[in-house]
């Protein structure tokens, strides 16, 4: 079996998805654009082997690779990087390459555009914050006035928490259109007062769940980044829990098909108007890799 994994280097610890492939007889074919001399010995030894790209974000240098690598070993059986950052790169490989053990790019779009997870969120009767894509200031300052201050703006196509912010007022609304990425499309969120709890987990090629987890996060991860403090978390209980309950609807409802998921969800703090009781779940975001920082760790 030949497995292309795409930045095996980073995040530091993601050279344990290459050592236990390897492990088990898997050709792991690594693909990124650090200098061989910089990489740890611990990753090397990880990998089958290593093709330097001057840059990952060359699409057609990481497709040369592919093509290198499946010219030497022959037919590529899975493409992927577990990093949410470069989940269209991988899914376009998947198309140029025939390789069905994953997403395709024609089929990513819900699992990258925050506005689409909504729609499958509510394709589940799991409810959402009201939300618009920025399209103009005036459309903005409309969607404060029907839903009140603060309000959360964000990529609709982004990575983590980044140029994530909470308006407070119309002050930092204006502030905000004079300063952001007029080249990107950010989604309008109603604030939601309340703690995320994540479903965490692998399945099968049915999309059975193999592995299951869920976490609680005592602080906001937009407020971690934009401010540089602490983040902390925890395992919670859950089976036969609703957070179970909901998320393997999920599941079902994304294409999950052999992979790593980690879900988001929003515990509500008080009640909500449209969205449900103090401690019922409001549909947050969908991330089709392994969850972040240590929380693989703590599955395991």
């Amino acid at each position: 079996m030949n497995v292309v994994f795409i930045s095996p280097n980073f995040p530091l610890y993601y050279y344990n998805f290459c050592k236990n492939l390897k492990i088990r007889g898997v050709n792991v074919l690594g693909i990124g654009d650090a200098p061989y001399e910089s990489l740890p010995q611990h990753m090397i030894d990880s990998v089958t082997e290593y093709y330097k790209v001057g840059s990952l974000e060359n699409f057609y240098e990481v497709e040369e690779a592919c093509r290198f690598f499946n010219q030497k070993y022959g037919k590529l059986d899975w493409i992927e990087s577990q990093n949410e950052y470069w989940l269209e790169t991988e899914a376009t490989l998947r198309k140029i390459f025939g390789v069905n053990s994953g997403t395709k790019i024609d089929d990513m779009a819900p699992m990258k555009y925050k506005s689409k997870m909504k729609d499958v969120y509510k394709s589940c009767n799991i409810p959402v914050a009201r939300y618009i894509l920025i399209s103009t200031y005036e459309n903005a300052i409309n969607f404060t006035r029907e839903v009140g201050y603060p309000v959360v703006v964000k990529p609709d196509n982004g990575v983590g928490a980044s140029s994530t912010y909470k308006l407070e007022n119309d002050d930092e609304l204006s502030y905000f259109f004079a300063t952001k990425d007029n080249n990107t499309t950010y989604i309008m969120e109603e604030f939601i007062n309340g703690h995320v709890e994540t479903f965490d987990g692998i399945t099968d090629s049915n999309k059975n769940v193999l592995i299951s987890a869920s976490h609680v996060m005592l602080h906001s991860i937009m407020d971690t980044v934009n401010t540089c403090s602490d983040t902390a978390f925890y395992f919670q209980p859950f089976e036969g829990k609703d957070i179970e309950f909901i998320g393997k609807k999920v599941v079902k409802a994304f294409d999950t098909r052999s992979r790593y998921f980690h879900f988001e969800f929003f515990r509500l703090e008080e009640d909500k108007e449209g969205l449900g009781k103090k401690g019922d779940l409001v549909g947050l975001e969908v991330n089709m890799r392994a969850p972040g920082a240590y929380i693989p760790d703590m599955i395991n």
